[in-house]
């Protein structure tokens, strides 16, 4: 039997992993916080019960829980993401158990982005983590990287690295076409942050006279801001993936403004994928992998979040000129079929599995 140990709040990349690994031939268990899918197949989901505690014991709790749920699978691997499962997925591998490491975010970056650690104990909390990391990377099995730069990382650690990335189910999505219609319309698909450039979104496109569609998670503070906002701006909450498709085939502009933060440098964003897959003209930051990314497959802009006036004219020229931004969306798809497509690292993640199961 083959499980995969997670308790992260977003369970879309695990069940993407799952259900390849279910449709190779094998036996898979999801223990996570979150609910199961509608249509979970042939995997089996073991929910984990945390009681109210206090954020500082949450790990712990969860952890423990974890542990104790996917030692009942008797798992040949064991995969977990949450680097606060390290110390209970070395006491697994202490049992002769396989254990992959699934690295999502350059954890030691992604601390500088957590607003409830106070600012002055974030680089010393970052460079525990780093440590931690550092040290335990070469006792797990294998460790799964989700971008060139993370996997770069734990080879200098010494890891053994498979580079499995977040791309996109293509059948997911309708493949577009040049007489489809599109509305007039920006979407940003994802959880909803000012670090993720809100109000970058909200004012260009305002200014750009063009209607806002967002979808996805929204912290507090941003739900009471974009109730102040006046332009034409819809929340319209979480969406399920046949939802999400719908929605952006019928987009004519896809927006990724995340902020220059540590761990956004080198990230590859899965809503930029989606966009391109949509068929969706894509304007992101300058950010330098998604620059990469979008430039090379010609599917829409980069631009500096610091040049308001360029980003308002980026919307504007492409918006004005819906042929043209349908021709640049279709360039996105094209890109993905060949390069960014989940078909490619589902047998890399594929091959991991089978060489550690035998």
């Amino acid at each position: 039997m083959l499980s995969s140990v997670h308790s992260a709040d977003d369970i879309r990349i695990v069940e993407k992993e799952a259900r390849s690994l279910s449709e190779a031939g094998h036996d898979v268990t999801v223990v996570a916080r979150s609910p199961r899918p509608s249509d979970p197949g042939r995997i089996e989901f073991k929910l984990i019960e945390v009681p109210p505690v206090p954020r500082w014991k949450r790990p712990w709790v969860a952890g423990r829980a974890a542990l104790a749920l996917a030692r009942a699978t008797g798992a040949d691997v064991v995969q977990f993401h949450d680097p606060e499962l390290i110390p209970f997925a070395l006491r697994l591998k202490s049992r002769r158990c396989r254990v992959i490491y699934d690295v999502h975010e350059d954890v030691p970056a992604d601390i500088y982005s957590k607003k409830w650690i106070p600012r002055w104990m974030q680089p010393i909390v970052a460079f525990g983590m780093e440590l931690v990391e550092r040290k335990t990377a070469c006792r797990f099995d294998a460790i799964i990287a989700a971008t060139p730069a993370i996997a770069q990382r734990f080879r200098d650690f010494g890891a053994a690295v498979t580079l499995v990335r977040n791309s996109v189910r293509l059948n997911e999505f309708i493949e577009p076409t040049d007489n489809a219609p599109r509305k007039r319309q920006a979407v940003y698909v994802g959880h909803v942050s000012f670090n993720r450039g809100l109000v970058e979104m909200v004012e260009a496109c305002e200014a750009a006279g063009l209607p806002l569609v967002l979808a996805g998670s929204i912290g507090v503070a941003e739900a009471d801001w974009l109730k102040s906002v006046s332009g034409d701006v819809v929340h319209r909450g979480k969406l399920d993936r046949s939802e999400i498709a719908t929605l952006l085939n019928e987009s004519l502009i896809g927006l990724c403004l995340f902020h220059h933060e540590p761990n956004h440098l080198h990230a590859m964003p899965t809503k930029i994928f989606e966009y391109m897959a949509a068929g969706t003209a894509v304007i992101t930051s300058d950010l330098p992998r998604s620059k990469e990314i979008v430039e090379a497959a010609g599917c829409g802009f980069s631009v500096s979040l610091d040049d308001k006036d360029e980003l308002v004219e980026r919307i504007a020229l492409l918006a004005g000129e819906p042929e043209q931004a349908i021709k640049v969306g279709q360039a996105g798809r094209v890109a993905v079929v060949r390069d960014y497509n989940w078909q490619h690292d589902a047998a890399e993640l594929k091959n991991l599995y089978e060489k550690l199961a035998s």
